[in-house]
């Protein structure tokens, strides 16, 4: 070879671009791991999220109220004093009277959520009645088949059957009458307990109390003039017996006086006509015709009818006041002496009592027996539970 010539090197391989292509595939792959990283971490966050949200949303149903149908009457109730509270000039102004408000109006004044949105599909009302100085709110609920208010008076009838013989409720004298020995006739208002005499013809019940006030009280004890002495005398509309009735109603906190009937209880109550005609012993109208003859409205405290004691017994020979067989089958006995509101009308000193046996006797109005209160109670005294017996009696809202 010749000196002059160079040797024409080898050519060298490089892994350049190679290595650059490299650390590009390298960077995009991590690119690509990291945006999965990122997501995977984005989805487990949402769906941590979206969990934590079920679990509330679960938690807000389980913890959402539940209304029974006596708090969507008292959500009504409420309501409707709301209203009337800005809107007095609505109210209603005379004794008895009564304005109705729709369920529907009280959503519209925004006072009460439509029914939908308490989970139920009902209608609905709000009586207003003036009784006496005070308002009486009376919420009625139609659900269906499912729930609808009812008055205690229709309670009443629904699980007495009008009957003709034994004991039981029996059509006469323009009302419905319990009659017999065991009767399922029971009320407890919240002080006392009462039993029902009758549904009258309004749909107002006749109530006496169970067992009489604790206290004795003479009929009358101002000197008689035919008597010449203080034997009484036995004109209702001036006697001590009305003048107590009167006392123990209006002021029942007075010294010795029994609480026997609450504010709850007074606003489910209505003014009655008492009848206090006299009649004779041996008198068989035992249909109250000669008892109201002679009446004293308004009344609040009243007594028991000679005729609505005797008609409460179903023996046959109970005919009058001086038969014994009427304390037979006869719910209104009890171990205790108590006053009639029936006054004699052979002379203007006695009166009529059932002594401790049932009987019936004419005594001197100065005597001292138990007495026995009689109420009426309002058509829209609301049922609340109970079936009338001792153990469980009627109740009302």
């Amino acid at each position: 070879m010749p000196s002059n010539m160079v040797k024409k090197p080898k050519k060298v391989e490089t892994f350049e671009d190679e290595d650059d292509d490299l650390e590009e595939e390298t960077s995009s792959k991590g690119s690509d791991d990291a945006k999965k990283k990122l997501f995977k971490m984005m989805a487990i966050i949402c769906g941590v999220l979206v969990g934590f949200l079920l679990i509330i949303y679960i938690a807000s149903l389980l913890m959402q109220k539940e209304y029974t149908y006596s708090d969507l009457e008292n959500i009504m109730k409420e309501a409707a004093v709301g209203y009337f509270g800005a809107h007095s000039e609505y109210l209603p102004t005379e004794e008895g009277k009564v304005v109705q408000l729709n369920a529907e109006s009280l959503v519209y004044e925004e006072r009460m959520k439509p029914f939908s949105e308490y989970g139920v599909t009902c209608n609905g009302y709000v009586h207003v009645e003036k009784v006496g100085n005070e308002y009486v709110y009376t919420p009625y609920l139609d659900c269906g088949e499912n729930y609808a208010t009812v008055e205690l008076y229709k309670k009443v009838l629904s699980d007495n059957s009008v009957v003709t013989s034994g004991y039981g409720l029996y059509s006469m004298n323009n009302a419905k009458v319990f009659r017999g020995e065991d009767v399922n006739n029971y009320v407890k208002l919240e002080n006392s307990l009462w039993r029902i005499v009758k549904v009258n013809s309004d749909n107002t019940l006749a109530l006496i109390h169970n067992e009489g006030l604790h206290y004795s009280q003479a009929w009358d004890d101002r000197y008689n003039e035919a008597k010449l002495y203080n034997i009484g005398n036995n004109q209702f509309s001036t006697s001590r017996i009305k003048e107590y009735l009167t006392r123990i109603y209006s002021n029942p906190n007075e010294k010795d006086q029994e609480v026997i009937l609450s504010d709850h209880d007074k606003a489910r109550m209505t003014s009655y006509t008492l009848c206090v005609g006299k009649r004779t012993p041996t008198s068989t109208k035992n249909n109250n015709s000669e008892e109201c003859a002679v009446t004293s409205k308004n009344t609040k405290f009243g007594l028991l009818t000679l005729s609505d004691y005797l008609n409460a017994s179903v023996d046959p020979n109970c005919k009058n006041s001086t038969n014994k067989s009427c304390l037979n089958y006869n719910y209104l006995v009890i171990d205790s002496s108590w006053w009639l509101a029936t006054a004699n009308k052979e002379n203007s000193y006695s009166a009529f009592m059932v002594n401790d046996s049932g009987a019936v006797e004419v005594a001197n109005a100065s005597q001292y027996n138990k007495v026995r209160p009689v109420i009426s109670l309002s058509e829209r005294a609301l049922f609340d539970k109970g079936t009338g017996t001792l153990e469980d009696p009627y109740t009302i809202r």
